[in-house]
């Protein structure tokens, strides 16, 4: 790792067999922070400056091989003391980030620290390699640090009108960025001494004073604050609690920042957003038994909405920050397959509904109660999805359940033929075909109320249950009859989960019904009765229609799907480009 002397202000490098004493500042970034390229040309600078001066003999090679090394670098970029931005190191000496750099090797030196580490200028983020071992050594880093130093830049030493220093090192801590952020939740735990310092570097005191105060803030539990050796005995849901409310800049931080919290160690690949957190939960499963992970709720949730078995963010775990796993060893390892996530897990039924089950995840609440999570199967087999993944189920007898070994993709995917009563919509799509099509529009919509022209979809009334509608659809295209109109109704029975897709015969001497107008009760009264019988089942899930006297075919199809996380009735249509 690389440290700066906290005596000479120049970095240095040193392998982990012969780290020194050293301290650590944790902080927020600013707009203004000076990176290890620009620190690195300010120690260049400085050598220069003082090669200038008497130096002992001893001091001689060092600082002519240094200034020689500026000299050259100087004539490259073709001026007397400037980055490539047109930035003297006079200019980034006066940067707030700069000032930060040296007050932290005060405060370090006055500690006893010769060596110091700030995650600014001692990582060079141009090396993905090295930000990667750096990334997933910070925990080490901030553990063994001799003591760590946290500036809350934003606090002022009079911030609020508070007398005692517990009430003002609570406004400090509800009112700073630095208990909001991503990196610093690791940065509070992992420290034995932490040193708190405000605005002016003025010292409000050490973690050790403050734990009531932190836990109270953070929600991290006091005895975590002490000594975070017992960090692995907290339920993995607790620990994701904690970092619930924080926000990182970069979507994939937000997981990242979380490895030493767990300790694993994984690649980082950024732009893959919110994959991230799923990793690492996946990458939290091959190191523990913990089924808490599977206690989170969604923020948002409807009786049709469908997920896997992970959380997408920490902010979904906001409500666990009082879960326990059960003192139960696991005899069945979870597994990452193809299929999905494979786990082991008690069913018991669920009373309100027959088609879903209470899945029960080894862990219970503040009250003992044991908590299940909702399923539905998707195949008749071994395939499930959560469903009514905004709750979670308190059992109070610790009931024993069925134990089955089911399969739980996190990208769901649901069967073509698959029936529920918890449909949310009619997602309108343009059908996939090899077959040349003219393009294909729609030009009305009934019942135009449930109609959502930006997300192509018709809405399902969940207190209705039989729901039909149609589009009027035209075909853009003179050499295929461009005047003509064409009929397409679906429907959805809630009582019996049957589904149903019919292009609406057109006679030719009927075209003038189909007026934008009138047409919905046109077509109303042209539905064939068949296509309501439930025995039906596929065959009424496809259907076509022939564009004027010609051969060509314009196939529709229903199947069910996802939209979103919602579970919906995806309507194909050969052609479609777009509303008119």
């Amino acid at each position: 790792m690389r440290l700066i002397d906290t005596r000479t202000l120049e970095l240095g490098w040193f392998n982990d067999n012969e780290i020194p004493t050293y301290a650590i500042l944790s902080h927020t970034w600013g707009p203004d922070e000076v990176s290890h390229q620009e620190y690195v040309w300010i120690s260049r600078a400085r050598t220069l400056s003082a090669s200038s001066m008497p130096v002992s003999l001893s001091q001689n090679d060092q600082h002519a091989q240094a200034s020689l090394m500026l000299a050259l670098e100087m004539m490259i970029r073709g001026n007397s003391g400037a980055l490539s931005g047109g930035m003297s190191e006079s200019d980034l000496m006066k940067r707030v980030g700069y000032s930060k750099i040296i007050n932290a090797a005060e405060q370090a030196r006055g500690q006893g620290c010769n060596y110091l580490w700030v995650d600014t200028c001692c990582i060079d983020k141009t090396s993905s390699a090295e930000l990667q071992e750096a990334i997933n050594s910070m925990y080490r880093w901030y553990r063994d640090a001799e003591v760590c130093i946290v500036y809350l830049g934003d606090i002022a030493k009079n911030h609020g009108d508070f007398r005692t220093a517990s009430e003002i090192a609570r406004c400090a801590f509800t009112n700073s960025r630095w208990t909001q952020r991503g990196w610093t939740l690791q940065e509070l735990i992992a420290p034995v001494l932490c040193r708190f310092y405000l605005q002016d570097w003025t010292l409000m005191g050490e973690k050790v004073e403050f734990l009531k105060e932190l836990s109270d803030v953070t929600n991290i539990p006091v005895h975590i604050l002490e000594d975070s050796r017992s960090l692995s005995e907290v339920s993995v849901a607790e620990r994701m609690s904690w970092a619930a409310h924080r926000q990182s800049t970069r979507i994939e931080d937000v997981a990242y920042s979380l490895l030493g919290i767990f300790d694993i160690h994984m690649p980082l690949l950024y732009g893959e957003g919110e994959k991230a957190f799923v990793r690492l939960q996946e990458e939290v499963l091959k190191t523990t038994d913990d089924y808490s992970l599977f206690s989170w709720r969604a923020n948002e949730s409807r009786q049709s909405t469908y997920r896997g078995l992970l959380a997408r963010s920490p902010a979904e775990f906001q409500h666990c920050h009082s879960i326990e796993r059960e003192n139960v060893m696991s005899t069945f390892p979870i597994a990452s397959t193809p299929i999905g996530l494979c786990v082991q897990l008690e069913f018991l039924p669920d009373v309100k509904d027959k088609s879903r089950v209470l899945a029960m995840i080894r862990s219970s609440n503040s009250m003992s109660q044991r908590l299940a999570i909702t399923l539905k199967c998707l195949d008749g087999g071994t395939q499930y999805a959560r469903v009514d993944a905004g709750t979670l189920t308190a059992i109070d007898n610790w009931p024993t359940g069925q134990l089955r070994t089911i399969y739980v993709r996190q990208k769901l995917s649901i069967p073509p033929s698959f029936t529920t009563t918890d449909f949310k919509c009619f997602h309108i799509q343009r059908r996939i075909s090899n077959q040349i099509t003219p393009a294909v529009r729609i030009i009305s919509v009934t019942p135009r109320a449930a109609w959502s022209e930006a997300l192509h979809e018709l809405r399902i009334p969940e207190n209705v249950t039989e729901f039909w509608g149609a589009l009027l659809l035209r075909v853009q295209s003179a050499t295929y009859a461009h005047s003509l109109n064409y009929p397409v109704a679906f429907g959805f029975n809630r009582a019996t989960s049957h589904y149903w897709c019919k292009a609406v015969s057109v006679p030719q001497q009927s075209q003038n019904s189909y007026s934008i107008g009138t047409w919905p009760q046109a077509v109303k009264v042209r539905i064939p009765d068949y296509v309501y019988d439930p025995l039906r089942g596929n065959d009424v899930r496809s259907d076509m229609f022939l564009v004027g006297d010609s051969d060509l075919a314009i196939n529709i199809s229903i199947s069910a799907g996802l939209c979103g996380d919602d579970i919906a009735l995806n309507v194909y249509i050969d052609g479609l480009v777009q509303w008119q």
